[in-house]
């Protein structure tokens, strides 16, 4: 199918869910006859082939999601060097939660290779429960997110933990699939911590998407743009005026682009004038169900993901490229997750290595507390991007105010993590 797959979309997508109709099912059911003949060999290296073969399939079915959601077989192709990863780096795991018919198969990337477990919850039930807890997540009224969290950590993340304690990881990367993109793996409760307590926790599109190389701290160059004033329907995010402020004095930034000179042709200026390493977007991002229903706002027009993947390209032949995109006030529409899969593709298709994310609108207020300490995070010697927003989630969890997972829990670091 994967050789054939490009000739049978190319230019033609009749309905919106004729991939997750005819194609999807394909890889999936690949993935579980891989599974099944892993569980039956005895040989401990002829298994662990076996598994990354049903790794490698994921991998094949997360690439061709985002080229269909995207519908641009091209999104994937033009990215540079695939990476492909049998071991992780030190004290590093990458969990893929596969959801199949009768059970969830947890395969665990570590350090010392591959591992596998099979737990016996269906695919409804797993769906029905991300479903509501992604509901009640968004709800501050009140507590009741922390039984489905707890459901789902005893699910996805308890049956790995004795594991994951013996090779003492300290940051794990989630390459969600099917609803499971709805939820924030860092909000999962265990009935006594979050997971992003225990874990820097990071979401990856697929390895083989995903840029290994480490954020250089010493050489980078921030261009800061941002709407506080409402426009075309939006509402005015008055905490931006600040978060930009604050920001362009912690990343010593010389360009900040606000409210009327925050439109797509100073944008373009800036990137043909500058080399840019990191560009902040602090402006309403809407992710719907297609391209066309996923934009970031500028002062009179829509910047849609071509146009930013157009936008960021001006730098792809300069020695210094753009690293990473922070978009700090975007949202993904409810139980939608073509929306949330465009999300987590969006470094993919900006052609950036990472990108910090929202899967939902927070308070105006505490997302710029969130984004100005994750910035001052960044800058210490050390720390990862993952680790750098494990800190601003930890800090924002230790005070009552904001220790509900509604203001915390959207903030995702998605690609590269380093």
């Amino acid at each position: 199918l994967n050789p054939i797959r490009q000739v049978l979309f190319r230019g033609h997508r009749s309905r919106q869910d004729s991939f997750n109709e005819s194609v999807k099912p394909v890889y999936l059911g690949l993935t579980d006859l891989l599974l099944k003949q892993a569980e039956t060999i005895q040989d401990e290296e002829a298994r662990k082939r076996k598994l990354i073969e049903a790794r490698d399939t994921m991998e094949m079915l997360k690439t061709a999601e985002l080229e269909d959601f995207f519908a641009d077989e091209c999104v994937t192709a033009m990215k540079g060097q695939k990476t492909t990863l049998e071991r992780t780096p030190p004290q590093t795991a990458v969990l893929y939660p596969i959801m199949l018919p009768d059970y969830l198969a947890l395969l665990l990337i570590l350090p010392d290779g591959i591992k596998y477990v099979r737990v016996p919850v269906p695919w409804e039930k797993i769906r029905d429960t991300v479903t509501e807890y992604r509901k009640l997540l968004q709800n501050r009224a009140n507590n009741r997110f922390l039984y489905k969290s707890q459901q789902l950590s005893e699910w996805i993340i308890r049956p790995l933990e004795a594991e994951l304690a013996a090779q003492k990881i300290h940051t794990l990367l989630v390459a969600p699939d099917g609803p499971l993109r709805l939820i924030p793996f860092s909000t999962l409760h265990d009935g006594e911590h979050f997971l992003i307590e225990k874990y820097a926790v990071g979401t990856i599109p697929a390895i083989s998407l995903t840029n290994l190389e480490p954020f250089d701290k010493e050489n980078f160059n921030i261009l800061i743009g941002g709407l506080s004033e409402g426009r075309q329907g939006f509402s005015p995010l008055p905490s931006v005026k600040a978060e930009l402020r604050d920001i362009r004095k912690i990343m010593d930034a010389k360009v900040v682009i606000q409210d009327k000179d925050y439109t797509i042709d100073n944008l373009t200026h800036e990137f043909k004038s500058d080399a840019y390493s990191i560009l902040h977007i602090a402006t309403h991002g809407v992710f719907g169900g297609t391209p066309d229903q996923s934009f970031l706002l500028a002062y009179e027009e829509k910047l849609t993901m071509d146009r930013l993947e157009n936008l960021i390209s001006l730098s792809k032949f300069r020695e210094k490229k753009v690293e990473l995109l922070t978009l700090s006030a975007c949202q993904t529409a409810l139980g939608n997750e073509r929306a949330a899969l465009g999300l987590a593709g969006v470094a993919v298709k900006a052609g950036v290595k990472g990108v910090i994310a929202t899967l939902w609108f927070v308070d105006d207020e505490a997302t710029s507390v969130a984004i100005r300490e994750f910035y001052r995070q960044l800058r210490k010697p050390g720390l990862s991007k993952a680790q750098a927003m494990q800190n601003v989630q930890k800090k924002l969890i230790s005070q009552r105010r904001y220790w509900h997972p509604l203001y915390w829990g959207p903030f995702l670091v998605i690609g590269n993590w380093l």
